[in-house]
């Protein structure tokens, strides 16, 4: 008698341990469906943008040798600085582009360096004097699609104002090219 009322227990713990894992079973399968069926389309999308920057002719602007010139143009070589760069996005998100330059040094005199900021189909799109101190923004809220590119020349030179200017011979001028993006989510 005292085994088979062993085994009735035994047995009844069999049957609870298979009751509790069929309940578990049963639970887990019941919160997985109510999970996914409450998910809405777009809830757990992520969308990426990615920006890949390419300075032809480098990220700064280290002391190029400038003499006394007058406006350039996007065809002249002497006397200027010259930086093309291309933005390309390949992400799947379009971008809000911005590009500004920040003055690292810059020994000449007040408003003897003059910057002029190009388009790819040669179109200004900016210009201005650079500072000794600071961030100059060249340009703000350009749209760039995804998988898009965009070509974009920097003219720096020493402005000629027709007087004598050797106070700025020998003179310093380095900077640093940014280009900042914000994606714009569809």
């Amino acid at each position: 008698m005292y085994e088979n009322s062993n085994d009735k227990k035994n047995f009844f713990y069999v049957v609870i341990l298979i009751l509790t894992l069929i309940t578990m079973i049963v639970g887990i399968t019941f919160a997985l469906y109510s999970l996914m069926a409450s998910q809405k389309k777009d809830n757990t999308i992520l969308y990426t943008g990615k920006l890949e920057l390419n300075f032809i002719d480098g990220i700064y602007i280290d002391n190029p040798t400038l003499f006394p010139r007058n406006v350039p143009s996007v065809n002249d070589y002497d006397n200027v600085y010259r930086n093309n760069f291309v933005i390309t996005s390949t992400g799947t998100l379009d971008q809000r582009i911005s590009i500004s330059v920040e003055m690292i040094e810059n020994t000449f005199s007040d408003g003897n360096i003059k910057y002029a900021l190009y388009n790819a189909n040669n179109v200004l799109m900016s210009s201005g004097n650079l500072p000794k101190t600071g961030v100059v923004d060249m340009a703000n809220n350009l749209f760039l699609g995804y998988n898009a590119s965009a070509r974009y020349l920097l003219l720096v030179w020493f402005d000629d104002n027709n007087q004598n200017q050797n106070e700025d011979m020998g003179k310093v001028i380095r900077a640093k090219i940014n280009v900042e993006s914000i994606q714009i989510r569809k």
